[in-house]
């Protein structure tokens, strides 16, 4: 099983076409002049070394060495799929976890996404044979990891959570619910729970309608509440560098977390809320709640490892650039006289 970490990269495949059609253009009326100005008997006296295919070489060799280089930079991996069944007795638990730019605010070290990780990752440490999912949203949402007992993997995608993994950005906490209880629907979990980080801010869609079938299913919805009552304006990046806050008609946007609303989610659903001041103790008040459910037989596949295969395209790429830097446009002296001796085994 082979893919790319970074698959976007191969776009830049595309130059390479473009730049081989401007040499095309180039080389050709390049030729034409020279032909133009020597004939090929005037062309063997004034330029006995001239090799016609030496510039073509040339640029041949570059491109190809210029797209290997973008392989290694899309970093190939190799891997493959374990197909083994681990049984486990426990839960399933669903994290649903808000990715929107209100996230990024920093009223919590070092901010509310980085903070939400940390708990989760605390949690994980304290649920023993628990399988768990993660759901990401903001305008939308989306399923990043389903049901697996794979804790490690579990550990892997919550690190590579970020806000640019949702376009378009908002917050939609009602559509991320309703993920959530398709997933769990799809999981067949008899006793499930749902642990959903967010600040609050809700500003798209009305959630009551799925949290009262969270309460007929008698599925908890456990809240945690990311930031202060305070408040903080919403940093603005560009290539990871802060270039400044978010404003809306001038004014500097400040992001305060709605801790009635998830409370209410939490109280509604048979959950339990956390606000700012218990915030510390989250991953313990969680897994206090989550050990109170009866836990059931469960199983699940392994996923992948991959192993990244780079290096395997950078040590020729590097070659063919020593062979590019070394190739001269003039043909050699010894080609030369290979050409004349032929020439003359003709006759």
């Amino acid at each position: 099983m082979y893919r790319f970490e970074h698959i976007n990269y191969l776009w830049w495949l595309l130059s390479i076409v473009a730049f081989a059609l401007l040499f095309i253009l180039y080389y050709s009326r390049r030729t034409k002049k020279i032909k133009r100005l020597f004939s090929d008997e005037n062309m063997k006296i004034s330029l006995p070394y001239y090799s016609p295919f030496k510039t073509l070489s040339k640029f041949i060799i570059l491109s190809l060495a210029l797209g290997v280089m973008i392989l290694v930079i899309a970093n190939p991996l190799a891997g493959k799929r374990v197909e083994r069944q681990v049984s486990s007795k426990g839960s399933d638990v669903q994290f649903i976890v808000d990715i929107s730019n209100s996230m990024l605010a920093e009223d919590l070290d070092p901010n509310r996404l980085e903070k939400s990780k940390q708990i989760m990752l605390q949690l994980i440490d304290r649920l023993g044979s628990d399988r768990i999912g993660i759901i990401l949203f903001a305008g939308d949402a989306f399923i990043q990891l389903p049901m697996t007992i794979d804790h490690s993997a579990a550990v892997m995608f919550i690190r590579n959570i970020e806000t640019d993994l949702i376009d378009p950005q908002g917050t939609d906490i009602d559509k991320a619910l309703t993920l959530g209880l398709t997933s769990i629907d799809s999981s067949k979990a008899i006793h499930p729970a749902v642990v959903l980080f967010s600040d609050g801010e809700n500003f798209e869609g009305n959630p009551k309608k799925i949290v009262s079938e969270y309460r007929k299913r008698h599925i908890p919805i456990h809240t945690i509440a990311l930031g202060t009552e305070n408040g903080a304006p919403i940093p603005e990046y560009t290539q990871g560098i802060r270039t400044g806050y978010k404003k809306d008609k001038g004014e500097v946007v400040v992001t305060r977390p709605d801790h009635d609303f998830l409370e209410d989610i939490a109280k509604e659903s048979g959950g339990v809320f956390v606000n700012e001041t218990d915030l510390p103790y989250a991953p313990q008040i969680i897994a206090d709640a989550l050990a109170s459910m009866q836990k059931e037989e469960s199983g699940s596949v392994l996923f992948s490892d991959y192993k990244s295969l780079y290096l395997w395209l950078l040590i020729p790429a590097f070659l063919l650039l020593v062979l590019e830097f070394f190739l001269i446009e003039r043909r050699m002296k010894w080609q030369g006289q290979l050409r004349s001796f032929v020439e003359r085994r003709k006759v």
